[in-house]
């Protein structure tokens, strides 16, 4: 097998605030640590098992992409660092044979999940088909269109609830509970390591005996993104194909994900930055 991994910030262990998350601010160091250690514990697990094929390719997927200590990864690691991907959190999926989620958090609105959002602040909700996704939910659909399916996800226990519908095939971990958006309760290092081991096992058994389903998506896929002000809305109508459906959502329909998630990536881009009122 060849294993791919995109680690995300918000859904790792320990972290509950955006000063946990962001360069600059005064805890994201520490924040930093528990992701090399949440990385670490899913890397040792999978570098124990006998059948994986090449090296193990992490793709650093939280915010500008610079999160993970290279200089730290054990040999056989291969790590995907920096942003401007063309695939952006998916970056590199396409040559696995399985995927691992870690670190990942509950989608836009959620009550009582850490840091809920989807990809970035100014949206509020996403459906693809008539059914409304996360990161999860996206980026899965990625994975699903190239063949690959999900094995793992690491989270909260909001997180956990979303996958179970989602991604039934898939090993689910919590690795705390949500009490609110910056707050949550947490459980040890030493638990949450072996959570995450226990997790990644069960999810290399789960391949190896075929019963993970990669999750896929009809085509032509039919996507719509509300936003937090009619004025990104009004920024998003520049993207080619897009339409309005209300004052802040909008939508378009593509033959394919891979289309269907730059449209998405291009929509974002184009809404971001707030309105002076």
């Amino acid at each position: 097998m060849r294993i791919w991994l995109s680690i995300d910030m918000e859904g790792i262990s320990g972290i509950v605030e955006r000063r946990q998350l962001l360069p600059g601010q005064d805890q994201y160091e520490r924040g930093r640590v528990a992701l090399m250690q949440d990385l670490d514990a899913v890397l040792t697990e999978l570098r124990a098992a006998p059948d994986l094929e090449g090296d193990i390719v992490v793709n650093d997927s939280h915010d500008g992409m610079l999160n993970v200590l290279w200089d730290q990864l054990p040999p056989g690691v291969r790590l995907i660092s920096g942003g401007t991907k063309a695939l952006s959190m998916n970056q590199g999926v396409q040559a696995a044979d399985l995927a691992l989620f870690v670190g990942y958090h509950a989608m836009a609105g959620t009550a009582a999940a850490v840091m809920d959002h989807t990809y970035s602040g100014e949206i509020f909700r996403v459906t693809l088909n008539g059914r409304e996704v996360g990161e999860t939910g996206i980026n899965a659909a990625v994975a699903g269109y190239y063949g690959v399916p999900v094995g793992l996800v690491s989270g909260d226990d909001k997180l956990a609830h979303e996958v179970s519908a989602l991604l039934p095939s898939a090993v689910s971990v919590t690795v705390k509970e949500g009490v609110s958006r910056n707050s949550a309760i947490l459980m040890s290092r030493h638990e949450t390591t072996q959570r995450l081991r226990t997790g990644v096992a069960e999810a290399l058994s789960r391949a190896r005996t075929g019963s993970l389903t990669p999750y896929r998506i009809e085509s032509p896929t039919h996507w719509t993104m509300t936003l937090m002000t009619s004025d990104m809305a009004d920024r998003a109508m520049y993207c080619p194909g897009v339409q309005r459906l209300d004052g802040r959502t909008i939508g378009f329909t593509t033959d394919t994900v891979i289309e269907g998630f730059r449209a998405f990536y291009t929509v974002m881009g184009l809404a971001s930055g707030r309105p002076l009122y």
